[in-house]
């Protein structure tokens, strides 16, 4: 069994629902025991936030992949484009460091369209920063890329409903696994 470290906001945490019924609970029932997702998301948090976290605190010796999914938080609280991207080099940097291989999940559009075009400049930002140091992986196509699907995705517009997380976790799982080397 492979260990991921799975650090982020109440989209990792599985907010409102918790742990157990987030898309990393998924990504573990759809691997067979393959993967073991440690989920440490929190909501609310800020990509600083989430930093700060996961230098606080050692993993486990046999953790040796770390997923971040961050940003939407930062855009709500008005933090600026260049303020975050500090915040993915400053991850990048640590994971290096740490000798963790990285897994950056793009931020989740919404249905929301103010919100997106900050959402979509921030997910090109950092496609470019962070395409060839990272596996970058993109759920959006698990939720929908057209308004009405993402508005049938979300509880509140930006929380996915129960049956969006599977379907999330579903389609992240064989990317996990081609990431991890690990034969389906």
């Amino acid at each position: 069994m492979e260990y991921i470290a799975c650090y982020g906001d109440s989209l990792v945490q599985g907010f409102p629902f918790g742990n157990r019924y987030s898309w990393t609970a998924a990504v573990e029932a759809a691997s067979a025991n393959k993967i073991k997702m440690l989920n440490y998301g929190l909501c609310g948090d800020c990509c600083d936030d989430i930093l700060y976290r996961m230098r606080q605190y050692a993993l486990p010796e046999y953790v040796q992949h770390v997923l971040f999914l961050g940003g939407a938080n930062d855009i709500l609280q008005g933090r600026r484009l260049e303020a975050i991207l500090e915040d993915y080099k400053r991850l990048v940097s640590w994971c290096a460091e740490k000798h963790y291989k990285l897994c950056i999940v793009l931020p989740l559009l919404s249905s929301e369209e103010g919100l997106n075009r900050h959402l979509l400049n921030l997910r090109q930002a950092v496609e470019q920063l962070c395409g060839d140091q990272a596996l970058l992986l993109d759920l959006q196509p698990a939720i929908g890329l057209d308004q009405k699907s993402r508005s049938q995705a979300y509880l509140d517009g930006v929380h996915p409903k129960a049956t969006t997380y599977k379907l999330m976790g579903d389609y992240a799982v064989e990317y996990l696994l081609n990431w991890l080397q690990i034969k389906s």
